[in-house]
């Protein structure tokens, strides 16, 4: 998840700063086969292809596990364009991930965000759902991949993703396991006013300012969800403005600018987002779960979002479900000292070996044991 514009531009920025030494991104040869692949993406409502996903497919080395079929796994991206390595500060976090479990014998996907790399399609007029099923045609293509077991393929997502884990596991019973990776857990509204608040108490901010601007912030994203016109959502925006620069009366200059905003808390990808409650989806999913996250995510924290994915699969019911919460760990699964954005970057770790242990591991004991 990339919190609002100043996320999106450290995470732009990140590629200029210069942090070359990642010790774990994965350099060949490797002991099994890449296959580069076009995944192709049908219309939900004509059923037509609208556009496709350049995707690699790594599948187990046949000398150490045979011919298959192999159990396999689909990668899906947090919020924000991303390639298929979900490449950030030159970290490679899918690229390790995919790595180190095709070596231990499951196969995965992992594929370009729309209109990213070798993908086709444009992002006009995106929404989370339609996110959604970009990843769940891939799991429908991995089902189908030669090789590979369509009876063991699974899906795991980060952030964002983790909610479109969600949605394909309470729409599609033939998807074998569901991993959610600092996923959201709760309505998008209450998580980004959480991430707000998280930022203004790092920045030193009072109580009071935060309680203010939380709550001018909820009310455009209610308005927003609600179908408000633009007009009307401007005029809100305008008014947090006011409050959080410290601007006194409302002006022309002021106006412009708050309706330049208004796609950051109005557009359709936010309107979709904001009103999802990926716990509706959570509650109708019978596949088993695995949810992890790190203490020290404040993106998407542990107490708001790992708990509530918890709490909801406890309350529905659901028998087979993991939740662990990773001491010292940040949004990306780095081991962090504070877990605030401008440490991603300074961190040689990409992805926390003993996730990555924690993952391989659990998807053995659903898929993989005799």
């Amino acid at each position: 998840m990339r919190t609002l514009v100043v996320v999106v531009l450290m995470v732009v920025s990140g590629l200029a700063w210069g942090q070359a030494n990642r010790p774990q991104t994965p350099v060949g040869p490797f002991p099994y086969e890449s296959v580069e692949v076009a995944v192709p993406v049908l219309d939900r409502e004509t059923g037509e292809e609208s556009h496709s996903l350049g995707a690699t497919v790594t599948m187990p080395d046949p000398d150490e596990f045979g011919d298959g079929p192999h159990p396999g796994v689909v990668l899906m991206s947090g919020s924000g364009m991303q390639d298929r390595d979900s490449t950030v500060f030159e970290h490679k976090p899918f690229m390790v991930i995919a790595d180190y479990l095709t070596r231990r014998g499951i196969a995965v996907l992992r594929y370009d965000d729309r209109a990213v790399g070798a993908s086709t399609g444009n992002t006009s007029g995106l929404t989370t759902q339609a996110l959604a099923h970009d990843g769940h045609s891939a799991i429908r293509f991995l089902q189908s991949f030669e090789g590979v077991d369509p009876q063991r393929v699974g899906v795991m997502g980060h952030s964002e993703g983790g909610g479109h884990v969600a949605w394909i596991g309470a729409r599609d019973e033939s998807v074998a396991f569901l991993i959610s990776l600092a996923g959201v857990g709760v309505r998008g509204v209450e998580l980004m006013l959480d991430q707000t608040a998280a930022m203004f108490r790092d920045a030193g901010q009072s109580e009071a300012y935060i309680e203010e601007s939380l709550k001018r912030r909820k009310a455009i994203f209610e308005a927003a969800i609600e179908g408000q016109g633009e007009d009307e959502i401007v005029e809100l925006i305008a008014q947090l403005n006011m409050h959080e620069f410290g601007i006194e009366e409302m002006n022309d200059g002021l106006r412009s600018m708050s309706r330049q905003a208004l796609p950051m808390y109005a557009g359709r990808w936010m309107r979709s987002f904001v009103a999802y409650d990926p716990r509706e989806d959570w509650k109708r999913c019978g596949a088993p779960v695995l949810a992890m996250n790190g203490s020290r995510d404040f993106q998407v924290s542990t107490e708001l979002n790992l708990h509530a994915i918890r709490d909801t699969l406890e309350e529905a019911g659901h028998t087979d479900y993991t939740v662990i919460e990773l001491g010292g760990l940040n949004h990306l699964f780095q081991h962090a000292d504070t877990g605030m954005l401008a440490e991603y970057g300074t961190i040689e770790e990409t992805f926390a070996p003993d996730a990555l242990v924690l993952i391989e591991s659990w998807i053995r004991a659903k898929v993989m044991s005799e």
